[in-house]
C-alpha cells in the first residue's frame, strides 16, 4: 500500500490532497482506498523526508532530494496550483532566529509564499 501511495503521489506534477491520491490508488486497485489510510501512510512519508505537506493547501508532494534536511521554503501559484520548493538556509535560520528572540523554541518552520509563478504572471 505505501508503495501504491508513493506511486500516486510521484505521478502528480502538483501537490496533492490525500482524497486525490485515495482516488487515483483506488482506480488503480480497482478497490475502494480510505483517505484515512492515505493520510497515515503520507504521515510516514513526511517523518521519512520523502514527502513534504504544504501546509496551506493540506496537500502533498514528493520531497525531490530526502537526503537533504533543510527548512523548505514554498513558493505556490494561486491561479494554476503549481509549487515550487527550494531551500534557502538564510532565510530559515532567521526566522528560527526571530522566534528564539522572542523566547520561542521553533521545531519546524514552515514558510509558504503565495503569488502567481512565472508562467502565471
Amino acid at each position: 500500500m505505501r508503495a501504491a501511495v508513493f506511486d500516486a503521489l510521484a505521478a502528480f506534477e502538483r501537490p496533492a490532497s490525500a482524497y486525490d491520491i485515495a482516488e487515483a490508488v483506488s482506480k488503480a486497485q480497482d478497490r475502494r482506498v480510505a483517505a484515512n489510510s492515505v493520510y497515515r501512510i503520507l504521515d510516514l512519508f513526511t517523518a521519512a523526508n520523502v514527502a513534504r505537506r504544504i501546509e496551506s493547501e493540506n496537500a502533498y508532494m514528493v520531497n525531490r532530494h530526502p537526503e537533504c534536511l533543510h527548512d523548505c521554503i514554498f513558493l505556490v501559484c494561486d491561479n494554476c496550483g503549481g509549487t515550487t520548493h527550494l531551500d534557502d538556509d538564510r532565510l530559515a535560520d532567521g526566522v528560527r532566529a526571530a522566534a528564539k528572540q522572542q523566547g520561542f523554541n521553533p521545531e519546524r518552520p514552515v514558510i509558504e509564499v503565495r503569488g502567481l509563478c512565472a508562467e502565471c504572471g
